[in-house]
């Protein structure tokens, strides 16, 4: 009996904050830092303001880059392992700040056999925990300098962001011998357009103005965090799982 076709492989591209988690995840572990007594109040005062003037002035580049340069300076010192473990005291007290609507769709693609990515701006350390806990492929972030297993304060590559997603998602489609008509992205930033255009398949989730209105013009899909949208993306999803399967089922006698 010849074995059942494999489905085409595919790869589905999930920013992180505001498209599955509510709020930014950097505040997140900065209040768990706090927390471990990892960093004072004051510091965590001071953190908590950029981050709020982050979230007020839309996620510019330059302000991201001194919200994210200013909460990895006050982790400078620890070592590797507290790093992770910080993380995964991050995740467990953020668990309920996911959205359920967008977890719902990022499960839709694992149960379709599709190869699940994060990509965001947090440190690497954290994305890859997120990931985890969400049963996703791999998570993607900013990396940080570990030299002799401590955090020098330093960062190792360029930020997560904007541009450097895409060139991320190019290169898990190359290694993976995915081809991009057949990969998905959502994200809920503007910032993120080189992703989306990287892919067959943007998928825009409450977006911000700008994107909402790059989104109407291309015909992008347009996701709510109602029900009733969520519902009508995993039909969406399973129908089109559903007939790469059947373009790789060989013809009778072919």
């Amino acid at each position: 009996m010849p074995a059942s076709p494999r489905p085409l492989p595919v790869g589905a591209f999930f920013d992180v904050d505001n498209t599955l988690l509510h709020g930014a995840s950097l505040m997140h572990l900065a209040r768990a830092a706090h927390g471990l007594g990892m960093v004072g109040f004051g510091d965590l005062a001071r953190f908590g303001w950029k981050a709020l003037r982050f979230r007020r002035c839309g996620e510019r580049l330059s302000v991201l880059d001194q919200v994210r340069d200013r909460g990895m300076v006050l982790l400078a010192g620890q070592s590797a392992d507290e790093l992770h473990q910080l993380a995964r005291t991050v995740v467990a007290r953020m668990h309920h700040r996911f959205w359920p609507e967008t977890r719902a769709i990022l499960r839709e693609h694992l149960a379709n056999g599709h190869a699940v990515w994060l990509l965001s701006a947090t440190p690497d350390f954290l994305a890859a925990e997120i990931a985890a806990a969400l049963g996703a492929t791999g998570g993607f972030g900013t990396p940080l300098e570990i030299v002799e297993g401590v955090f020098t304060g330093r960062f190792a590559g360029p930020t997560m962001h904007s541009e450097q997603k895409a060139i991320t998602a190019r290169a898990l489609m190359s290694e993976h011998r995915l081809r991009p008509e057949d990969c998905y992205a959502y994200s809920d930033s503007v910032n993120d357009l080189p992703l989306l255009t990287a892919v067959g398949t943007a998928v825009v989730v409450n977006p911000d103005r700008a994107l909402a209105a790059h989104a109407g013009r291309s015909g992008w899909r347009m996701l709510r965090l109602d029900p009733a949208s969520i519902r009508a993306e995993r039909r969406r999803l399973r129908s089109e799982a559903h007939r790469r399967a059947r373009r790789r089922t060989p013809s009778p006698g072919g």
